[in-house]
């Protein structure tokens, strides 16, 4: 899993969230519990 900020805004991604491998999150995303991406 890749999280980048962007400007001041920096991911939030809960640690039951499922990331794929090649995903990117960057910027002012929320990933909540039980969440995939």
């Amino acid at each position: 899993m890749s999280v980048y900020r962007f400007e001041d805004k920096l991911p939030r991604v809960h640690p039951s969230a499922f990331i794929a491998p090649g995903a990117y999150v960057v910027g002012e995303v929320e990933v909540g519990e039980g969440g995939s991406l």
